[in-house]
């Protein structure tokens, strides 16, 4: 039977997945640029912040956030868009990954800093290096040094755990050669990695060694997703004083960034086309990517639109 799925706006995961009988899923270094890239633009698109990452030869670990519910539907566009790229470039056909991806839901605290240690010492642990800093497919690196190439990784949460990022280093190292929990194997129903009180809080029967039936309802945990006037409402405090024309480019930027609406849909509450939704997204990406302003600009709506969700639900 399967797991179920706990999903709710700012909930934390420790993701993994596997090759279909351990066959590998990076070839090579482009494989691996490809995955990224594909990673980035679902935090850039608002769907996930990546907290620590590491591409393996079989497999892959993520530990991550999702600001808006729905890690199974950013998950299914991560993995279908790879596993299509993947078969086509190495002329091969079937399915990449291991039936589904194994997600466990992570408390704060000692757990989410556990789970980053893991990930980023899986290298040391399979021998193929004896420094996770020497191992360029990691979040390891950007912690101590920042890389350009990895800037869309989030590391305050993190880093706010210790007084520098040598006391983080210092942190990881000190386990090099001590066994690591699993958390995939402490996880409690299979599915939670955190205290008794945690899982109890998040819907699980801890008296079971069976994966729980009951699972958190909407009232317990909201899926906030915001309203249209209230991502009016955060542009006019971010932006004042914009023309009609102006706040629906914005207006089309926040609804693709902060709801699961379809460009159809976007384009109807704008008048304007789907193909002209596409071109508005792609558009101020850009813009941002080329802007430090508007980056800040855009930050600070994101910040708005949280907090007028939280605010109003």
């Amino acid at each position: 039977m399967r797991s179920p799925r706990i999903e709710f706006e700012g909930a934390t995961y420790h993701v993994m997945s596997h090759g279909v009988d351990d066959t590998p899923i990076f070839i090579d270094d482009f494989d691996r640029r490809y995955f990224l890239d594909s990673l980035q633009e679902l935090v850039e698109l608002g769907k996930l912040l990546i907290h620590a990452f590491v591409l393996m030869i079989t497999h892959f670990h993520l530990l991550c956030e999702t600001p808006v519910s729905g890690l199974s539907r950013h998950m299914k566009m991560l993995l279908g868009k790879y596993a299509i790229f993947f078969n086509r470039r190495h002329d091969r056909h079937g399915h990449l990954f291991r039936s589904r991806y194994k997600p466990l839901l992570v408390e704060d605290g000692e757990y989410f800093l556990h789970c980053s240690r893991y990930i980023h010492l899986n290298p040391v642990k399979a021998n193929i290096c004896s420094d996770p800093g020497d191992y360029t497919w990691s979040s390891y690196g950007h912690y101590l040094n920042p890389i350009e190439d990895f800037s869309w990784i989030t590391t305050s949460r993190t880093l706010e755990s210790f007084s520098s990022k040598s006391d983080y280093a210092r942190f990881v190292l000190q386990s090099r050669h001590e066994e690591l929990r699993d958390p995939f194997e402490q996880a409690i129903g299979g599915i939670v990695f955190g205290s008794k009180e945690f899982a109890q809080r998040m819907g699980v029967d801890i008296s079971s060694a069976k994966p729980p039936v009951v699972v958190p309802s909407r009232e317990v945990l909201p899926k906030a997703v915001p309203s249209i006037a209230v991502i009016d409402l955060a542009i006019d405090s971010i932006f004042p004083k914009l023309s009609k024309c102006q706040h629906n480019r914005i207006r089309t930027y926040a609804l693709r960034c902060f709801t699961e609406m379809t460009g159809t849909e976007i384009a109807a509450t704008t008048d304007q086309s789907p193909s002209a939704v596409t071109h508005i997204w792609n558009k101020i990406r850009k813009e941002i990517s080329n802007d430090t302003d508007l980056k800040q600009q855009m930050d600070a709506l994101a910040r708005c639109v949280k907090y007028l969700v939280l605010k109003f639900q």
